[in-house]
C-alpha cells in the first residue's frame, strides 16, 4: 500500500512543479463557475477531478460521470463570503455504459446598496448569476471513460444582464482497484457583451488523482489531490483532500487549497442513512482577512 501512496505523492510532485501562486491579476469574470459543488468535495479540498461517485462529478469532471455507482438527485446549499449564496440542484441517471447529468446553478448576492452620495443608502440591487448544464459520460472500456457538458450562462449586475454559453470536457481512468486518474478542461465559451464589453470565461484545467483503501471491512480511506490552472488568471493552485469512513455510514473529511490569499484548510463531515439511499454532507472553510467562514450543506437522494 505505501509504494501506491508514494506513486500518487510523486505525480502530484510532478505536475506542481510551476510557481503556486495567488490570484492577483485575474483576468476573467464569473467567478462562481470557479466555486465548488457538493459539500463533500468542498470538504475534501475540491480534489475532485479522480472522484467518479457522485453528481458533482459533472462539475470537477464530466468524463468520471459514467463511473458514478447510482442514478442520484443531489441538492445544495452553499452560504459563501461577502454574502454571496448558491442553491445548485444536479440529476445523473445512467443507461448501460452513458451517464448523462442536469444540473442548475444560482449564486448570487441580494441587497447590495446603491450609493451616489453620502448619506443614506437610495435602494439596493442585487447581482445574479446561473448556469444551466447538461452532461453526458461514456464508458469506453471498464477503465476508461470519456465526457462533456454544455452550459448555458446568465449573468445580472443591477439592470445590466448577459448570456452565453460554454463546455467542459473531461477523461477518467481507472489505472487499478485502487488508483484513479482525472483531467478535465472547464468554461471552454463566450458571454454576450454587459452592457459595454463581455466578460471573459474562467476557462481551467484539472488533473488529478485519487487513492481508495480498504483498511479493514468496515473502514475505507480516500486520498486525493488535483491541480488546477485557470488561463488567464495567475498561478497554477494545488488542492489535497482525505476522507475516512466507517461502513459507509460516516465520514469525516479535510483538504488544503495552497496558492490562495485568503483559504486554505477546509473540513467537513457526511451521514448516510437508510442503506445509502439518503446522504446528508456539510463542509467548513474559513477565510482569513476577516471574510469569515463559509459552510456548505448538501443532500443526495440514491435510487
Amino acid at each position: 500500500m505505501r509504494h501506491r501512496i508514494f506513486t500518487v505523492i510523486i505525480i502530484f510532485c510532478i505536475f506542481g512543479m510551476n510557481p503556486i501562486m495567488a490570484q492577483t491579476n485575474a483576468e476573467t469574470g464569473l467567478p462562481f463557475l470557479k466555486l465548488g459543488i457538493g459539500a463533500r468535495s468542498i470538504a475534501m479540498g475540491e480534489a475532485y477531478a479522480a472522484i467518479a461517485e457522485d453528481a458533482s462529478s459533472m462539475f470537477y469532471n464530466p468524463g468520471a460521470l459514467a463511473f458514478s455507482p447510482s442514478d442520484e438527485i443531489l441538492l445544495m446549499h452553499k452560504q459563501w463570503i461577502l454574502q454571496t449564496s448558491t442553491e445548485y440542484l444536479g440529476s445523473v441517471f445512467h443507461s448501460g455504459e452513458l451517464a448523462f447529468g442536469v444540473g442548475i446553478n444560482s449564486t448570487g448576492v441580494s441587497a447590495i446598496e446603491i450609493r451616489e452620495k453620502p448619506g443614506p443608502a437610495e435602494g439596493t440591487f442585487s447581482q445574479e448569476n446561473a448556469a444551466i448544464n447538461g452532461t453526458i459520460s461514456y464508458r469506453i472500456t471498464p477503465e476508461f471513460g470519456i465526457g462533456a457538458s454544455a452550459k448555458l450562462l446568465y449573468e445580472k449586475i443591477y439592470v445590466d444582464e448577459a448570456s452565453g454559453e460554454a463546455f467542459d470536457f473531461g477523461a477518467f481512468y481507472k489505472a487499478g482497484s485502487s488508483l484513479d486518474f482525472g483531467a478535465s478542461l472547464s468554461n471552454i465559451g463566450s458571454m454576450n457583451a454587459l452592457r459595454y464589453e463581455a466578460t471573459t470565461l474562467p476557462t481551467m484545467l484539472r488533473v488529478g488523482a485519487a487513492f481508495h483503501d480498504n483498511v479493514t471491512n468496515e473502514i475505507t480511506t480516500v486520498v486525493d489531490g488535483d491541480v488546477m490552472k485557470v488561463f488567464k488568471d495567475d498561478g497554477t493552485r494545488i488542492h489535497l483532500g482525505g476522507e475516512a469512513s466507517y461502513d459507509n455510514i460516516v465520514a469525516f473529511r479535510a483538504g488544503y487549497q495552497f496558492g490562495y490569499d485568503a483559504k486554505g484548510f477546509s473540513a467537513g463531515f457526511g451521514v448516510s442513512a437508510f442503506g445509502e439511499l439518503v446522504q446528508f454532507d456539510y463542509a467548513y472553510v474559513p477565510f482569513t482577512n476577516d471574510l469569515g467562514s463559509t459552510h456548505t450543506f448538501s443532500l443526495t437522494f440514491r435510487f
